[in-house]
């Protein structure tokens, strides 16, 4: 019963945003907003640091996962990391965290995430960047630019290729 009551949050949220789509090349992009899977940081660490040194700022999001023995990885202040305090059953996550998820000024946002997450699906669907960058198919139209991860490669592997198009795209 909660999942679809989630399911219908979820929805909800994706069929009232109504954010302006546009596509930007990297040249172009000021600021970033990396949703991630908490397990994949070493890999996002790297493709911040690459954005970084291009001169974008970089902000994260990741949602830390139930587990108590997640080892001592320590993250930079540009990682906001809901922990499982502020997510609730129905809401997905607390009103306060979505507050301050709205809050953000990011032209581009990339979803890097590489496990499915309802949290991280609402986030998305309160978007309001002008350019969404995914790298999984979606059942909502959320993405301006998608490259899909293939299962044999890295994260490190389709970000260079969405880097390539990117890059290569005016």
């Amino acid at each position: 019963m909660f999942d679809f009551l989630v399911k219908w949050k979820i929805d909800s949220a994706f069929k009232s945003n109504k954010r302006d789509h546009a596509f930007r090349n990297i040249e172009s992009m000021e600021s970033i907003l990396i949703l991630f899977s908490y397990n994949d940081w070493k890999e996002i660490e790297i493709i911040a640091r690459d954005l970084e040194s291009k001169k974008k700022k970089v902000v994260m999001w990741t949602v830390q996962p139930p587990q108590k023995n997640l080892g001592n990885t320590i993250f930079p202040s540009n990682v906001r990391i809901i922990h499982p305090n502020e997510i609730s059953l129905l809401n997905v996550i607390s009103s306060s965290v979505l507050n301050e998820f709205k809050l953000l000024d990011y032209d581009t946002l990339m979803d890097l995430t590489t496990r499915d997450n309802k949290v991280c699906k609402y986030l998305l669907a309160n978007n309001s960047s002008d350019c969404s960058i995914g790298i999984s198919q979606s059942e909502y139209n959320v993405y301006d630019f998608i490259v899909l991860k293939e299962d044999n490669k890295t994260l490190q592997e389709t970000y260079n290729q969405i880097k390539f198009y990117l890059n290569n795209i005016r």
